[in-house]
């Protein structure tokens, strides 16, 4: 884990020194246009901010695999976190030509999860579907029972994962994506998992993946029913 969070750190690392040097540079240079030294000071102060903004958000998602989930536990109708989620992710998708379908069945799905920290692990594998459809495609959300158990899965129109990396795939730090820090699909895992729940992947190159949460039902009791 350590190792892998080197290597992730190194490279914004690198692009922030090299911008610093050729910015003194750029400042030390008495005999330079000033507006031209302006124009690229801006340029490398841009690029600055943009491997700032990488680290900050590289060391949430790794604080975010690696300290207390510290789950709010409610009961909650599958069906609702899944309507929220897609209200959500409709625009980018459709900015990227993909569209949602959403089955669920015609009954509440009773869990109880930590809706924020779910729809976190959720979304985290909606934007893996996203890139994996770079030319747009169909994203499916079902939610459904399956064997006692309840279940979202989503299933994309993408290129699919090589079936080498399937066993990689929820590895802290393995990405495919150049610019991935390979950690969002384990901080799902871990999500699922505190949830007592688990993950299934399957995929076929060039047809799309498929990816299956399954969690545990919540018991019901005898008292009054939930509104539908």
């Amino acid at each position: 884990m350590a190792g892998g969070l080197a290597h992730e750190l190194r490279n914004p690392l690198s692009t922030m020194k090299i911008s610093l040097k050729l910015l003194a540079e750029d400042l030390q240079a008495t005999d330079a246009d000033f507006d031209d030294v302006r124009r690229r000071a801006l340029l490398k102060v841009e690029t600055l901010r943009r491997e700032a903004e990488r680290l900050e958000s590289l060391f949430e998602d790794f604080l975010n695999l690696t300290g207390p989930c510290g789950l709010s536990l409610a009961e909650a109708d599958l069906r609702g976190i899944v309507d929220r989620l897609v209200e959500f992710l409709d625009p980018m998708m459709k900015n990227s030509a993909v569209n949602i379908e959403v089955i669920k069945p015609g009954v509440p799905v009773w869990c109880r999860v930590d809706e924020k920290l779910l729809s976190q692990g959720l979304l985290n594998i909606a934007l893996n579907a996203r890139d994996a459809m770079p030319e747009g495609g169909l994203l499916r959300v079902e939610t459904g029972l399956d064997d006692g158990c309840a279940f979202i899965r989503m299933t994309d129109t993408g290129m699919g994962i090589v079936p080498k990396d399937l066993d990689r795939i929820m590895r802290p730090f393995f990405s495919t994506k150049a610019d991935g820090s390979g950690l969002g699909l384990s901080i799902t895992r871990r999500i699922v998992n505190e949830h007592g729940g688990t993950i299934a992947f399957s995929s076929e190159q060039g047809k799309g993946t498929q990816v299956t949460v399954y969690l545990p039902l919540q018991a019901r009791d005898s008292g009054p029913a939930h509104p539908g």
